[in-house]
């Protein structure tokens, strides 16, 4: 996640925005935003980096349903939202 955070754009928006939390999925820390950002991550909202191909992140509400999966430039994917939805993943 550093590397994602280091990089302009979204990921500084993420790392400015965003508070780590005590939760780690997959390996990989989960961080909590503390403001909006953009139209796919609201305040509250959990997140983290996945860590198989680390081409993506998994945004989950507080509850820990699962929302979507964004690609690194913050637009929603659609093909891998499909697919995690069809796990019913959630964030415990």
């Amino acid at each position: 996640m550093k590397e994602f955070f280091s990089q302009s754009g979204f990921g500084k928006q993420l790392e400015v925005s965003s508070t780590k939390t005590n939760k780690i999925v997959q390996g990989q820390s989960v961080y909590r935003a503390d403001d909006n950002m953009g139209n796919n991550i609201k305040k509250g909202n959990l997140f983290y980096l996945d860590n198989l191909h680390k081409d993506h992140i998994e945004v989950f509400n507080k509850r820990g349903d699962f929302i979507h999966v964004l690609n690194l430039d913050g637009s929603i994917n659609d093909s891998k939202t499909e697919a995690v939805n069809k796990q019913k993943r959630k964030l415990k």
